[in-house]
């Protein structure tokens, strides 16, 4: 694909949820989080906080300030995962639930 082009999509894609799978066959799912001149940045969720929370009692004192809710969750943490658009052979958007 024309890098010029993948520079575009990304912009216009900025902050939503996209699949993008490479040339060597490796997929990556995230947020758009920046975009350079030579690479895009996906802000790619973890449960890192959804495995600390597991097996916990929900006492309130145990919790976060505002406490343990019915339907609270904890919010997931990101890292972020540079990818040249030079190895981009896919991007697509994904469907994104809360």
């Amino acid at each position: 694909m024309d890098q010029n082009y993948l520079r575009q999509l990304c912009w216009c894609c900025m902050n939503k949820y996209v699949g993008i799978k490479t040339n060597d066959g490796k997929s990556y799912d995230g947020f758009i989080a920046e975009v350079d001149q030579d690479h895009v940045i996906l802000a790619v969720p973890t449960d890192e906080m959804m495995e600390q929370m597991q097996g916990q009692s929900a006492e309130r004192a145990s919790y976060r300030q505002f406490g343990f809710q019915p339907g609270f969750f904890p919010r997931r943490r990101f890292f972020r995962r540079r990818i040249p658009f030079s190895t981009i052979a896919a991007l697509f958007l994904l469907p994104f639930f809360i």
